[in-house]
């Protein structure tokens, strides 16, 4: 269960004068606001809708943006699909500072996403010869046939992210689109060597965690007082998922301002007989 950050009290949801995505953040810098930047995670592979393999590329971009203070607004997950690729991508482009894309770049074919995002921004594809010759200095014993250089033929006018070590580059589309592979140890090392691209100086949300033997049902009612109260600040309520875990309900409070997320902590410490370090349970 989420209380919502902001005026809105609607469980899940963050309103923030009816301005969503990019469009919001262009507004306010033309003010002289520093915004957070936005960002969405587009999931792609028929093996995560079904189940065969486990998507953890997710969970890995929403801690890596959120430590470099952007906030990840969506995460979709579709199939290896030509139309659903394009419109997805083209959507969150439109709507988001940062889209990052999962999936799709391998050689056989049902890897479809460079070709897709080339349709939706209207452009062409073409064999990168720079990517082939990184493939032949690292992997000089392997034949580039047909199928590896599809990999290294990507949309036109696209920029490209170098990680030591590797010969697939990270494809930058529309300059705000991200195109990595859905292996994720190489996702995460493209994602660590472009890190210093993403965010804008701001410092991540100040971040306070309370545990309790306490239910969800039985402590509901005061932390949502509590939320109404700091109107600014995000309070979310998770059950324990694990029989290992000491505590039965983790509170985790976060907000800009760390005076205000110090001040609503205690008062849910307090409401909930809850304590900051688990292990004093």
């Amino acid at each position: 269960m989420a209380f919502c950050l902001g005026s809105s009290r609607v469980l899940g949801v963050r309103v923030v004068s009816g301005l969503r995505g990019h469009r919001c953040v262009q507004r306010m810098r033309m003010s002289g606001v520093p915004v957070r930047r936005s960002a969405a995670a587009l999931i792609i592979g028929d093996e995560i809708l079904t189940g065969k393999t486990l998507d953890t590329n997710s969970n890995f971009l929403a801690k890596f943006l959120f430590a470099r203070g952007v906030d990840l607004k969506r995460v979709e997950v579709i199939p290896d699909d030509m139309d659903d690729i394009g419109e997805s991508v083209k959507r969150l482009s439109d709507t988001f500072d940062y889209v990052f894309t999962s999936g799709g770049i391998g050689p056989t074919h049902d890897d479809l996403t460079y070709e897709a995002i080339a349709r939706a921004f209207e452009l062409d594809l073409g064999l990168d010869e720079s990517i082939v010759a990184e493939m032949k200095r690292i992997q000089p014993d392997v034949e580039l046939n047909e199928s590896r250089l599809r990999m290294a033929t990507i949309p036109t006018k696209s920029e490209k992210l170098e990680t030591e070590g590797l010969w697939v580059p990270l494809v930058v589309v529309n300059s705000n689109v991200y195109v990595l592979p859905g292996v994720p140890s190489i996702l995460e090392r493209m994602l660590n060597a472009a890190s210093s691209r993403f965010g804008n100086g701001l410092p991540p949300r100040s971040r306070r965690i309370v545990y309790t033997k306490m239910h969800e049902g039985d402590l509901a009612e005061s932390v949502g007082k509590i939320a109404s109260k700091y109107s600014q600040v995000a309070i979310g309520s998770y059950p324990r998922t694990e029989k290992t875990h000491r505590y039965n309900v983790k509170i985790t409070i976060e907000a800009d301002d760390q005076a205000q997320v110090e001040a609503c902590a205690s008062e849910v410490v307090l409401a909930i007989n809850g304590v900051d370090d688990v292990d004093k349970l």
